[in-house]
């Protein structure tokens, strides 16, 4: 039996209930001194569970990695993070094989205000400052593709950005909402005099939307350890500051940052070495970018490779014929029929609607037509002007013009084929 006047015969797993506490009196000092209350004395249903100084509304308690918690606002919409990022984690690169930089001597080239590794704009301070490549095996579970930046050109400014089409932003925009930025990022060497400023910033462009000015940077970008001017029309939503990228990959966040720029119509991610290294081959490399939603940064939002191909393929299409980026000989790109001995006007359906009307970057000595009986090189190849190119509302098929010497027969089907060489490329584009 317990005695309520002694507590020298308490036992540890004997306890008051409530009705056998009355208010006597207030203790006036001293330190109230137990142990820890195990979880199976505890059954807390969820609307007991209380946060004092915490406003209404919906929220969530998050264990935060460090052996404490705090209450988390649920983000609004879908209610999970959505990267509105595109190929963030750097698995789509059309434009080159993989492995293979873009420098001086590609097509493209490394220069600046340039789309290289797909969604991906190589800015500098200049041509030829950074080789661009797409690699493995980083990130920092060591097992992510990765974007390296490595400097060719000493003591200038570069970095990446990705410019975000007015669709996809519909829910961060027209108001004040608030957004989070996140990415995994490391340096080759940050002490002094090399990488040793990275910086990040999400810029608010305010004129038309989508008809935006891609190089975000106004000519020369400032003093080292300045951060750069904007081109009009875009404003820093966030202050950039020195995120201290080590030479280990570590995951970077800046948080809260609201979208308050009046006539909000496109946002940019901007992550870029404000320092001025004086070493050729220093190497700043980048992955699992996300923009999101929300007061927080949460982990990153994985997507399949195809969901991610697909969402490339509205801004730029390179035919392949087995892995992303890379092309047999005799790539079949599209079909017609001849109109006349020297010209053909195939056309084919594309996976995705793209963006708007693409651009054609070709060499039409690369491409040839087969007719099933022969093949005959082009001389010239274009876009279709006779409205092949546009279906509906959307760019859901593109057609060709494409001329001979001769050797065609009119009315004969002819395909659009790469010639003998592998890797031929043909890029259609419709990026920001």
């Amino acid at each position: 039996d317990i005695d309520h006047d002694s507590l020298a015969n308490f036992a540890a797993n004997e306890h008051f209930t409530q009705a056998n506490i009355t208010t006597t009196g207030t203790i006036a000092s001293g330190t109230w001194q137990g142990t820890a209350v195990d979880g199976a004395y505890v059954d807390l249903e969820g609307t007991e569970l209380k946060s004092t100084g915490e406003g209404g509304g919906t929220k969530f308690l998050r264990e935060n990695g460090d052996n404490s918690c705090s209450w988390q606002t649920v983000s609004t919409g879908s209610g999970h993070a959505k990267n509105l990022i595109i190929n963030g984690g750097m698995d789509i690169q059309q434009r080159i094989v993989s492995g293979t930089p873009f420098d001086s001597g590609t097509t493209p080239a490394n220069n600046d205000d340039t789309y290289l590794v797909d969604r991906w704009l190589n800015l500098s301070n200049g041509n030829d400052i950074v080789d661009v490549s797409q690699q493995s095996s980083g990130g920092v579970n060591g097992t992510e593709k990765y974007i390296r930046l490595d400097v060719e050109t000493a003591s200038k400014k570069f970095g990446i950005c990705q410019i975000i089409e007015n669709k996809n932003l519909y829910q961060v925009i027209g108001g004040s909402d608030v957004v989070s930025l996140s990415f995994e990022a490391k340096v080759n060497d940050a002490s002094a005099g090399r990488l040793d400023n990275i910086k990040a910033v999400v810029l608010a462009w305010d004129s038309t939307a989508d008809s935006v000015t891609s190089d975000v940077v106004v000519g020369a970008w400032g003093a080292e350890d300045t951060t750069p001017t904007w081109n009009t029309n875009w404003t820093a939503e966030n202050t950039p500051a020195n995120l201290s990228v080590t030479s280990s990959w570590a995951r970077y966040t800046i948080e809260n940052i609201s979208i308050d720029t009046a006539s909000t119509a496109n946002i940019a991610v901007l992550i870029w070495a404000d320092g001025l290294t004086a070493t050729v081959t220093d190497t700043l490399e980048i992955t699992n970018v996300q923009l999101e939603e929300g007061a927080t940064a949460n982990t990153f939002e994985y997507k399949s490779f195809r969901e991610t191909y697909m969402d490339c393929l509205r801004y730029c299409w390179v035919p392949c014929s087995s892995a992303v980026g890379t092309q047999g000989a005799s790539t079949m790109v599209a079909h017609g029929s001849a109109i006349s001995t020297t010209k053909a006007v195939p056309t084919t359906e594309l996976l995705v609607p793209m963006r708007a009307a693409p651009s054609l970057t070709v060499t039409a000595g690369d491409w040839r037509f087969s007719t099933g009986s022969t093949s005959v090189d082009c001389t010239a190849l274009s876009l279709s002007t006779d409205g092949n190119a546009v279906v509906a509302s959307g760019i859901t098929r593109i057609g060709f013009d494409a001329n001979t010497a001769g050797s065609l027969t009119q009315g004969d089907p002819a395909i659009l084929v790469s010639d003998a060489t592998t890797n031929r490329k043909m890029f259609l584009e419709a990026e920001l």
